[in-house]
Formats: C-alpha cells, structure tokens, sequence
C-alpha cells in the first residue's frame, strides 16, 4: 500500500514539475492539492476543536464536580458529550489520513530513484546554484563532529517544521491540561524527527502546517462574518419593536389625552346648563 501511495505521489510531482520546473514548488503545490482534498476533514475537525473549547468550562466543571470518583467523572463526562454531539475523535482522522501520506512521501523521497525520473528533475530547492539537495537528510548532510560543531542551514528546515507545528496545535488545541503536555510534546516530537527525514518531507510537514493556519484562520473569520451577520436582523427587529410600542404608547397617550378633553367639555356643558337653569 505503502509503495502504491509513493508512485501515486510520484506521478503527481512529476506532472507539476513539467509546469513548474523547481523540485521544491514542486511539493509546494502537491502538499496545497493534499490540502484541498482532505478540506472537509479538515475543517470538521477545525469545528471539532472549537466546540471543545467552548464547552471546556463546563467539562471542568464536571472534572471538579466527581474529582474523587473517576468511575462517575467517566460516566458524565461521556453522556455530557453525548448530549452536545461531541466526537472526540473526530480530531483525530484527519491525522489517520495524514500518516500513510506522510509514509507515502518519505518512501518517495527516500528512494527518489526508483518513483521520479531523477535524469529530469533537478533536486535543488535552488537549482542554479545547486543549493539544499531535497532529498538530503539534514543529521546526514555533515559529518558527527561537524553537526556538534557548527550550524548548517539544513538545520532550519527541522527548527521551522517544530515552530509551525507549535503555532498550529495552539490554536487547534482546547486549553485542557491535558493536552497542553502535547502542545509541548509534538512540536519537540516534529523537531528531533525532521533532522532524520528528507529535506522535501519536511518541507511537505511545514507548508502543511501553514495551509492549516490559513484554513483555520480562514474558518474563524467567515463563522465571525455569519454571526455579525446575524446580529443586524435581531437589532432591525428590535428597533422595529421599539418603535412600534413608542407609536402605540403616542396612540394610546393620544387616545387617553382626548378622552380627557372630551370630559372636560362635558363637565363644562352640564356646568353652564345648571347656571342656565338657575338663573331661570
């Protein structure tokens, strides 16, 4: 299976490279094609993660309410969720898509040879200058003692893969404790692993990470828009409410006020016909 995902993906990058003659836009575009695929995924687990962070205050609740019976806590915990529709692993399959990917691409990277027609692709992020081999392994690109001695820029690629992997687990995570050991936990996870993976795989881990930020955000501001959205029609109607009951208070102050001028007309008619008739 593993073999069929990294000719697949082979094929994939070999047709964008006719268009795009650069190894490393190349997987740019590839990872931005995976993207849009598993979008729905994606932003059902986006939707997931907001919903647990709403409801995360009455979760504690609950965790405070049965602390010293886990049995209980359990059991309300999993019938609180049941009642909200919550999934908790519905955050997690957009990963179990993303891993045989992943595998997918390292085979592919790892043995470029036999997936890519290595005779037309230039492997160079820069091509002119022949500059980051992508499929070079960043811990394997010096000798030991140089990687204890100085710093090579393959050792960016790692650094920034960890980076924007923190960046995007802290706006996806809840604000649990006990997820935040693993908003820790992966990007060091991400960090140690990339320097043993091919410069291109980690390059593929990074953007992923980016176009995640970016739909993230992306979701948050149109479900901002719906609800501002939202917002004026209630507002119009209130105002309209407002307005009706002043027009019926002046309707019924009207009303009221001519109401009393026609009482006080009548209680000066019946007051000049007695003087009328005493004068008689």
């Amino acid at each position: 299976m593993i073999d069929a995902i990294a000719q697949f993906f082979g094929v994939v990058i070999s047709s964008i490279y006719q268009y795009i003659p650069n190894f490393g836009l190349a997987i740019i575009v590839m990872t931005l094609m995976v993207k849009l695929v598993t979008y729905p995924l994606n932003n059902k687990q986006i939707q997931s993660a907001k919903k647990m962070q709403a409801l995360q205050p009455e979760m504690k609740k609950i965790q405070q309410k049965y602390k010293d019976d886990k049995e209980k806590q359990n059991k309300a915990m999993s019938e609180f969720m049941r009642d909200n529709n919550m999934n908790p692993l519905a955050g997690c399959l957009p990963l179990l898509v993303q891993f045989p990917i992943l595998i997918g691409i390292f085979r592919l990277l790892e043995d470029a040879d036999s997936y890519l027609n290595m005779e037309v692709i230039n492997p160079y992020l820069f091509q002119s200058a022949e500059l980051i081999n992508l499929l070079n392994v960043p811990i394997s690109s010096l000798s030991f003692t140089a990687f204890l001695s100085q710093f090579s820029y393959y050792y960016l690629f790692p650094l920034i893969a960890g980076a924007t992997t923190y960046f995007y687990s802290q706006m996806s995570m809840s604000s649990d404790s006990n997820q935040k050991m693993l908003l820790y936990m992966m990007p060091i996870m991400i960090t140690v692993f990339s320097f043993s993976f091919p410069i291109g795989l980690v390059i593929y881990w990074t953007m992923n990470n980016v176009f995640s930020i970016g739909q993230h955000r992306l979701i948050i501001h149109l479900d901002a828009i719906k609800e501002i959205g939202k917002k004026p029609v209630a507002d119009e109607a209130g105002d309209k409410k407002v307005v009706t009951d002043k027009e019926s208070q002046k309707r019924e102050s009207g009303t009221a006020s001519k109401a009393e001028k026609t009482e006080k007309t009548e209680k000066k008619e019946k007051a000049h016909s007695k003087k009328r008739k005493g004068k008689k």
